[in-house]
């Protein structure tokens, strides 16, 4: 790689620790951006002001052609995503070292097949999940089984009210629940974006209740909302599930994404404008969400 293009991966590198990036992408970005140097190089560009977005789209073309190295497979989703999302934060950066030629990040993402078979629960179904909470922990004391309950009612009220990711849920802090304003405030999700998510009326006395007579009853994670790690969001639904000795909600394969993905179904069925869906569920862009709408016909 030329010095031009070492020098600028090493300032990217700088960058995203300065910015505060997970240390997963402080790793990653820097590495998948040596990528695409090397790619420029190969094919006769070796400065930065020589990019353009037809060469940024035909290098994400054969990012999706090729194979790897050692598998000798075709990339996964996920990580074609990650490549992706890290020349748009090359292209960031290029913006804020003032090159205003560079062009504008593309957002370019492709859809994982797999996620077409995810599980959406109907209304019915979300409304059997909450009336049997008072079912669960019957055989605990009052005042044990009443602040597990509230934990169960959190997890619907995030993950569907919400429409939270599990680690949105378990990163959560008790100061990002703005009570006074009916929102949550969602810090450094998927993308590394901020947003503010609003909640109803009934989830309003939830959280009301849950802070100020259950949270205290777990010493433990005293700054979050939720007092435990994400693995436990799941074991909430699965318990809800037996709980509710309903066969069709038994035998559906239910995670939390399961009830965000319900929560956008939902919201599109009741004519919210995607885009406004979109904003809800904190989507850097609009193919994400126009999933929703192929599952709405389906159903």
């Amino acid at each position: 790689m030329n010095q031009h293009f070492t020098t600028l991966q090493t300032h990217f590198d700088t960058w995203l620790k300065t910015l505060g990036f997970s240390s997963s992408v402080q790793y990653q970005y820097p590495q998948m951006l040596g990528y695409f140097l090397n790619y420029l190089e190969e094919i006769g560009i070796s400065n930065s002001q020589q990019l353009s977005s037809e060469t940024i789209y035909q290098y994400f073309n054969y990012l999706e052609r090729t194979t790897g190295k050692h598998t000798k497979k075709a990339f996964s989703p996920a990580y074609l995503n990650k490549n992706f999302d890290a020349v748009d934060k090359f292209l960031e950066f290029l913006q804020h070292m003032q090159m205003n030629n560079a062009p504008s990040p593309t957002k370019y993402r492709i859809l994982n097949p797999y996620q077409a078979n995810f599980t959406v629960l109907s209304t019915s179904e979300i409304k059997k999940l909450y009336s049997t909470i008072p079912n669960t922990f019957h055989n605990y004391s009052l005042t044990t089984r009443e602040p597990r309950q509230a934990i169960l009612t959190l997890v619907l009220d995030l993950c569907y009210g919400c429409g939270l990711r599990r680690s949105e849920v378990t990163n959560l802090q008790l100061n990002d629940v703005k009570l006074d304003r009916k929102v949550l405030h969602i810090r450094q999700a998927k993308g590394y974006k901020d947003r503010y998510v609003p909640f109803s009326s009934s989830i309003y006395k939830n959280l009301q209740l849950f802070i100020y007579q259950h949270r205290n009853y777990w010493n433990r994670r005293p700054q979050m909302l939720f007092p435990y790690c994400s693995h436990f969001v799941a074991c909430c639904i699965k318990i809800l599930q037996k709980a509710s000795k309903n066969d069709d909600i038994q035998n559906k394969q239910i995670s939390p994404h399961s009830l965000r993905h319900s929560i956008a179904t939902h919201l599109l069925e009741n004519g919210m404008d995607i885009k406004k869906i979109a904003r809800f569920l904190g989507h850097d862009s609009l193919e994400s969400t126009q999933i929703y709408a192929h599952i709405n016909e389906e159903l």
